[in-house]
This record gives structure tokens, C-alpha cells and sequence, in this order.
């Protein structure tokens, strides 16, 4: 793992409890919670280096243990999850893994995942569930894989197009005009290429 990944946030809904999210929420040296996930981790049996957000669906008990690594914000306009995210941009960290952005609700879902692509080019942001991971991925670049692995792609922009290698359903300049146009695919070896024209990234899922 490289030593950037090692930074991770913990969002506030459902709690990894695949090998994958629990082996980076392990080795992770610098460890945000937002808000109500510092209850999650402590009842884990572990401890927050950082709690950021608006402090609404802390616990009492952990306001207390933790006050020291308290980051309070009552800002509206944005998330908690993309509080900490801000908070990692200004420490200058080039890159996060966020853990317990899905989940429970299907709003926060859905928004924790758009928002993945206003975070460039500041900081590279991965999101890992139980079930996969959730990446930016850039045109042109060799994105690793491996034969028989289910694959979705998503874009924010419903103008792009995107043509595919490496895929077993390929993609044709096809137009990304909605969420469900290239998803439920497989990657065909170890890895896949997706070429586009647009100045936002697209997001891929790949399942474990």
C-alpha cells in the first residue's frame, strides 16, 4: 500500500466490515472521523487522530474523551465528509481513502459519490464499501484490474463519450447521457482503458 493511502476518512454511514475496508482502517496513520462515525470507531475498539463536522450526532461521551481532536463546523454549504476532505487539501495530503460513505442513506450515497469529482485537481479520492471500490479514472491511463472483475462507469458530464479496451461489453464512443449507460460490464484481464474528452474525470466501480 502506498504511504498516501494510509490517510483515512471515516464518513458516518455504514461501517466497513469487509477485509478490505477493516485492513486500511487498521493501518491508517492519520484517521478523520466525521461527526457521528468518531462513535462507530471508538465502539470498534479504536481511537480518532481527527473529528471534524458540526458536532450534531456526536455522543456526549466521546465530546468529552476526544474534545482535544474536535474540529467544529457549522458550515452549511458543504457535507461533513466533504469537510474533511478540505481539511486534508489544506494539510496538503495528495491523496485520501474514505471508508463509510455508503449506506444507510441512499442520498448520502449518491451524494457522497458525485462529489468525488469536485475534489480535482486537489487531492486523489477513493471510496471503499464492503462491496468495491469507487475511483477517478482519466483518459488514456492503464486502470488495474483483473479478468472476470464487474465493472460500472459513471459521469457527472451526460456529454461525454467514452470508448473502451480491455472491457467485455465495449464501449463505442458511447455517450454517457445517463447513470445506467455503462454499467454491469467485466474487466477481460488485469487491467482496462477508457478514452474520453471531458475536464471531469469518470468515476468507475470495480467489485471486490
Amino acid at each position: 500500500m502506498k504511504r498516501e493511502n494510509k490517510i483515512v476518512i471515516l464518513a458516518n454511514g455504514l461501517f466497513p466490515t469487509a477485509r478490505q475496508g477493516l485492513d486500511l482502517l487498521k493501518a491508517a496513520e492519520l484517521l478523520i472521523c466525521c461527526d457521528g462515525a468518531a462513535d462507530k470507531l471508538v465502539g470498534f475498539g479504536m481511537s480518532p487522530h481527527v473529528i471534524i463536522g458540526d458536532m450534531d450526532s456526536v455522543s456526549d461521551e466521546v465530546r468529552e474523551q476526544y474534545a482535544s481532536v474536535m474540529i467544529h463546523s457549522n458550515e452549511q454549504e458543504s457535507n461533513d465528509l466533504t469537510k474533511a476532505v478540505h481539511y486534508c487539501i489544506e494539510k496538503g495530503y495528495p491523496s485520501v481513502t474514505i471508508l463509510g460513505a455508503t449506506g444507510m442513506r441512499e442520498d448520502h450515497t449518491l451524494g457522497n459519490i458525485s462529489l468525488m469529482v469536485e475534489y480535482l485537481p486537489h487531492i486523489d479520492v477513493r471510496i471503499i464499501s464492503d462491496y468495491g471500490m469507487f475511483s477517478r479514472v482519466r483518459s488514456g491511463e492503464h486502470e488495474q484490474s483483473y479478468a472476470g472483475q464487474k465493472i460500472s462507469i459513471f459521469s457527472i458530464d451526460n456529454s461525454t463519450r467514452v470508448t473502451s479496451t480491455g472491457l467485455q461489453y465495449p464501449l463505442n464512443d458511447l455517450q454517457l447521457s445517463n447513470w445506467y449507460r455503462a454499467t454491469l460490464n467485466e474487466a477481460t484481464a488485469d487491467s482496462f482503458i477508457l478514452h474520453f474528452e471531458s475536464d471531469l474525470p469518470l468515476i468507475v466501480y470495480r467489485a471486490w
